[in-house]
């Protein structure tokens, strides 16, 4: 079989609907995908041509001895003719360079219908469609995959069960051309579980699946990508190399097969480093139950032989007391068995109990003088995240991709088009807090703070887990399950220059452990945990925080300068960037060369995210100084529920226009740039002084609801992992899918019920862990 055959492999499907007439016109077609803003820019009748010319035309030659078909599986053989080639043909020169092609039969075949047990065709039509006989005058390097090849193309002319079955695993002309679908799959499960066997019943060789991947004009966004089902003897260099023969031609063929990865060293570190960390949790946990268990039987027979006795008959367990009451002395007894007399080794294994960890997250209380309101705040923000990536990541395995564009111009949709500003919510609560509690540590501690601890705390309370699941993530992701896109989107050694989300941690998992992530590399796509830019800015707003705080316990009108020079200093970055790159507020703008405001220039960068942080901190301070205190009338505070509203809505709702026409000016794109998460910030802000401060009535209720405490307390948790679930769930799927409402909202809900149990799980076996550990070897004073 010649190299050609390998074409045929790649895309069988398209030579069944060579034929087909495009519904729309080619007016109509070009009209749509302009109007859809489709972001491959492909021509429908380009496509076609594509197609033809490197799919159907190079994919329909055969051996040069053809195969008569058996008579079992073929239907009405009378339509398989064949026709001598015209004198003219002698020579073909389309592939030049490598080989030359002398065509010696054409067969045309209309309305072939093939039956098997488990396959059935029929109708299919190849009007005009020929199959020409070639020889090849160049052997290729590797033999065996040719020849792998040619076994495979005979047996299927001669309709070998096990190559209808690999053929028809093949991804197929599929429907929603128009609607930007360039993936097709086709049946990955059925082509891994083929197999030609040879007499004595061994293998030949089995199936594997490849994905063929068209670009044009060196333009690295596909125009198509087709699942195919070919002999493992065949590498994907191989593949690409025949794929790829015409040299002057502007469309490269790139080609990746599934792959079974090994464990590599560092997989099985990180296994070691968990069971570890289970046996630690194991041990723990039985210390914990065996010493309540104690207690518990001590404390019975203590009660029992005073009861009896009416004397204070001690345990080696218990010591006397002398308490005081009303003037006389009284004997208790206690017991020096419990968690501050255990040796520093029982300690140690106590913070791994799960009995200790479990109740403290599920504990749905709070010691006196919390911000309860801030735990509804904090998962209702998470819960926005959560839903905007949701339809972020989704796209990437969709079958009719341009739908979104249309529900982006949906009013209701504005909300979750625009769920950037959740961040800017956890930049506001982190700003608030931090400095309503270290004010509140300054005034326990005469205005003295302890520099050292006040860093080293934030970094061993974040950093552990965070570096754990990066170790899992680059490690272990590539082995929790299988699919057509899994192993090619979590290779973790993919093909030289191909680069992926567990290369970028390999390269760069050091920055994240310093927090520049965001700093470096340049580019978000590049970081390794890309949504970890977040936790950079937020640990880079903490470092400058306390020189702010400190000012303004001690000096108000230096710390208020230095916090007006951070805010100007943002909201001239802002400015110049907006003005520099000309940027726009449109999610896809007409002028491609242009640049979105949520785009890596100012999104991730400390100097232009930073004003919901300085807003937090102001919320902070007034807390901190006139809580409790405050009094106001009932115009003034509706005044401030409608003028809180009124922006919030105006920043998240703002650019509905842009999708109908209505585009801002340059001096209003400048304005809603520079301004829209300082007031997106504003309006939190009064809703958090309201609810503190007495006047939130039944917002306050919603947030203060003690439901939000225990899944605040895994926040961070569901922070870092729900990305990764929903990698492993959409690059498992067998298919694509096709997007709907309803199908987004099962989505959603199935994400955000696995991230908080997966981050639960995180957090008492190894969250909370490490924070006990930190109090532990930081403050053994403490109980842990």
């Amino acid at each position: 079989m010649k190299i050609y055959i390998l074409l045929l492999l790649v895309s069988f499907s398209y030579c069944c609907h060579a034929q087909i007439q495009v519904i729309r016109t080619e007016t109509e077609a070009m009209d749509f995908i302009v109007n859809q803003g489709n972001i491959y820019q492909a021509k429908a009748e380009e496509l076609q041509a594509i197609l033809q010319d490197f799919v159907l035309e190079p994919l329909l030659y055969s051996t040069e001895k053809q195969s008569e078909p058996k008579g079992y599986g073929l239907k009405e053989p009378g339509y398989v003719t064949s026709k001598a080639p015209k004198q003219s043909e002698t020579t073909k020169t389309a592939i030049t360079g490598k080989m030359t092609v002398k065509p010696t039969t054409i067969m045309t075949a209309t309305n072939v219908t093939i039956e098997t047990t488990m396959m059935t065709v029929t109708n299919t039509t190849m009007d005009g469609t020929t199959m020409i006989v070639t020889e090849i005058t160049e052997e290729p390097a590797s033999t065996q995959c040719i020849t792998d090849l040619e076994t495979f193309g005979s047996d299927i002319l001669g309709e070998e069960h096990y190559a209808l079955m690999m053929l028809d695993s093949y991804g197929k002309l599929p429907p929603g051309i128009l609607q930007g679908n360039i993936l097709w799959l086709g049946l990955y499960d059925q082509c891994l579980k083929q197999s030609r066997e040879v007499d004595d019943h061994q293998s030949h060789f089995t199936a594997q699946y490849c994905l063929a991947s068209i670009t044009k004009d060196k333009n690295p966004q596909p125009i198509l990508n087709v699942g195919v089902c070919v002999p493992d003897s065949c590498n994907s260099a191989e593949l690409m190399e025949y794929l790829n023969v015409i040299d002057e031609s502007n469309i490269t063929v790139s080609v990746m097969c599934h792959k079974e990865f090994d464990y590599s060293s560092g997989a099985i570190a990180c296994l070691t480093l968990l069971a570890f960390l289970g046996c630690l949790i194991l041990v723990g946990t039985a210390t914990e139950a065996f010493n309540k268990y104690k207690q518990f039987e001590i404390e019975n027979e203590g009660f029992d032989r005073l009861a009896s006795t009416n004397q204070p008959i001690l345990t080696d367990n218990e010591q006397i007391k002398t308490v005081p009451v009303n003037g006389q002395i009284r004997v208790t007894k206690s017991d020096v068995g419990g968690e501050n007399t255990h040796g520093f080794f029982i300690q140690f294994l106590l913070c791994f109990s799960l009995l200790t960890n479990g109740s403290k997250i599920l504990k749905a209380k709070q010691g006196e003088g919390s911000l309860g309101a801030l735990n509804g705040f904090r998962v209702l923000s998470l819960w926005w995240v959560i839903l905007g990536h949701n339809y972020v990541f989704v796209a990437t395995i969709l079958s009719n991709p341009s739908k979104i564009l249309d529900v982006l111009s949906r009013f209701t949709f504005q909300a979750i088009g625009n769920a950037t500003f959740s961040v800017d919510s956890f930049f506001f609560l982190s700003g608030l807090l931090i400095t309503y509690l270290t004010l509140k540590y300054l005034r326990n501690n005469n205005g003295k703070l302890n520099w050292v601890m006040f860093y080293v705390h934030r970094y061993l309370r974040l950093t552990p887990v965070y570096m754990l699941v990066i170790f899992i993530f680059t490690t272990l992701t590539p082995h929790f399950t299988t699919g057509p896109l899994y192993s090619f989107a979590l290779d973790p050694n993919p093909a030289p220059g191909v680069e992926n989300q567990l290369t970028y941690c390999q390269d760069y998992w050091w920055t994240n452990l310093l927090y520049i992530n965001n700093l470096y590399p340049s580019s978000i796509a590049e970081e390794c945990l890309a949504w970890g830019w977040y936790l950079a800015n937020d640990m880079q707003f903490f470092i400058i925080s306390p020189f702010v705080i400190y000012l303004l316990y001690h000096y108000f009108f230096a710390g208020a300068a230095t916090w007006c020079i951070l805010l100007l200093t943002c909201f001239s970055s802002l400015i110049g960037e907006s003005i520099k790159h000309d940027l726009t507020t449109e999610s896809f703008p007409t002028d491609p060369t242009q640049i979105n405001f949520v785009s890596d220039s100012i999104y991730v960068q400390p100097w232009t995210r930073i004003s919901p942080y300085l807003v937090g901190m102001a919320v902070g301070y007034i807390l901190f100084k006139y809580r409790g205190r405050v009094r106001m009338s009932l115009t003034m505070t509706i005044l401030a529920w409608v003028t809180a509203t009124v922006i919030g809505l105006a920043v998240v709702y703002g650019l509905y226009g842009n999708f109908h026409g209505n585009h801002l000016s340059k001096a209003a794109t400048v304005v809603y740039i520079t301004l829209c998460r300082f007031a997106w910030a504003i309006a939190l802000a009064w809703v958090v002084f309201a609810c503190t401060t007495g006047y939130g009535g039944p917002v306050n209720s919603l947030l203060s609801w003690s439901v939000w405490i225990p899944l605040s307390r895994i926040s961070y948790c569901a922070y870092l992992l729900h990305p990764i679930i929903m990698f492993v769930f959409y690059f498992s799927l067998p298919t694509t899918a096709y997007f709907s409402d309803l199908l987004m909202v099962y989505f959603f809900l199935g994400n955000l019920v696995i991230s908080y149990a997966g981050a639960f799980v995180l957090s008492v076996c190894a969250e909370a862990p490490f924070m006990a550990l930190e109090k532990l070897i930081l403050k053994r004073d403490k109980s842990v």
